[in-house]
């Protein structure tokens, strides 16, 4: 009888651990599943960036205004805080808000971009920051955020990756680069980040 236990036992284990095991195997190719859907949705916002650049619509903060100001036809305000990038797809919802800081010195540059779902929940965010070095060939030191999220905004996966002026990724401790420190946020959909960025526009 006691043997009988012990078969009986290690059967239920087998049969505990093929569970877990296939339970484990789903999850990964449900995220990996996932993960693909999502890349092929940056990569369609990035493709209609590229094709459709004249119908961005350009909003900045100015000092001492808390409401943005719209740039038409390149009359840019005389002071610029920040810059808001937009843009609507062809049914005019918003799958795309980029935010960069206006530098003084001109020595650097930041842009953080939020990539929207159809749903207009965040997708893909990232920030990208450059600076001048001349350890760097061409000059220019990159580093490059980019994080993916799933419908309940949990990230699926990141990365962080120093390129050159080109893109090209440099060997090299991002920590040993000097890049400027702005604190930012990640939003999860559309409204949270209109409402950040204090955006208004007509319906």
């Amino acid at each position: 009888m006691k043997s009988i236990g012990l078969y009986l036992l290690l059967i239920f284990s087998l049969f505990l651990l093929g569970k877990c095991y296939n339970d484990h195997s789903k999850l990964i190719i449900q995220k990996d599943s996932t993960l693909s859907t999502v890349k092929g949705k940056k990569a369609a916002i990035d493709k209609y960036l590229e094709a459709h650049t004249k119908s961005v619509i350009v909003l900045v903060k100015v000092p001492g205004k808390k409401n943005l100001v719209f740039v038409k036809n390149e009359h840019w305000p005389d002071n610029v805080e920040y810059t808001y990038d937009i843009y609507k797809n062809p049914i005019g919802k918003i799958i795309f808000i980029a935010q960069t800081p206006y530098s003084e010195s001109g020595d650097w540059n930041i842009i953080y971009k939020h990539y929207f779902d159809e749903h207009g929940n965040t997708c893909a965010f990232s920030k990208e920051e450059s600076i001048f070095n001349d350890s760097v060939k061409g000059g220019v030191a990159r580093e490059i955020l980019l994080n993916y999220y799933d419908e309940k905004f949990k990230i699926i996966n990141n990365s962080n990756i120093l390129t050159d002026e080109d893109f090209h990724p440099i060997k090299g401790n991002i920590k040993a680069y000097e890049f400027p420190e702005y604190e930012y946020r990640v939003y999860k959909n559309v409204s949270q980040c209109l409402s950040a960025y204090h955006v208004r526009l007509a319906n």
